[in-house]
Parts: C-alpha cells; sequence; structure tokens
C-alpha cells in the first residue's frame, strides 16, 4: 500500500462520527430485555448475530432462558443513538450513555430486566 493511499485511509478513518446508543435484546418468548448502553452499536449488533448463528449465548444474564428458548428467541433493537461531540472526552462520551442506560432502564419494570 502506498503511503498517501495509507494517509487517505487513515484521515478517513479519523473523520468517521463515532455513534454509541442504548440498545436492547429482547426475549420474544418473556417479555424480558436486555438493555445496554454501547460505544459502537454496530459492533454489539455484530456480537449479537454472532451468538444467533452458532447459538451461543452472548449474555450471560441471559444463558437460562437462552438455553430453554434458543438464540432464535431473541431480537436486537436499537433504542437510541447518540454521537460523540466534538469537543466531548472520550470518557464524557461513556459517561452521558450509561446516564441513558440508565434512563431506559428507569423505564421498565425491574421483573422484566435481566
Amino acid at each position: 500500500m502506498e503511503k498517501e493511499q495509507k494517509r487517505e485511509l487513515i484521515a478517513n478513518y479519523k473523520q468517521q462520527k463515532t455513534t454509541g446508543g442504548v440498545y436492547e435484546i429482547r426475549n420474544l418468548q418473556t417479555g424480558k430485555r436486555f438493555l445496554k448502553a454501547d460505544i459502537n452499536l454496530e459492533a454489539a449488533q455484530n456480537r449479537f448475530d454472532f451468538s444467533q448463528k452458532v447459538n451461543s449465548c452472548v449474555q450471560i444474564k441471559m444463558r437460562e432462558d437462552w438455553e430453554r428458548f434458543g438464540g432464535e428467541a431473541f431480537a436486537f433493537a436499537v433504542l437510541e443513538e447518540i454521537e460523540l461531540g466534538a469537543e466531548e472526552s472520550p470518557r464524557g462520551f461513556k459517561d452521558r450513555l450509561k446516564k441513558l442506560e440508565e434512563h431506559y432502564k428507569s423505564l421498565s419494570a425491574p421483573e422484566l430486566l435481566y
């Protein structure tokens, strides 16, 4: 790879917007949900999809239900996306995501959360 091409790829990568957010993995049989904030929603979706393909539970809290109902009984959904602010530190972004996760958990009945 030529130096100029490499520089261009690096510059393009750095210009990508960081999009995080809150997602849920819902048990379609019981209605229980696993809520989580992540700095990379695409990676979270990929982990879930891979877990379904190999029938390996993605979250230990759901393992019993995963084994009982199978991976096809679960669905992944993004609840809210947010972008890293121009002047925001990575730590500040993580803190903001954590607060967003707590907000969504507060809206749910505790018995319906993993």
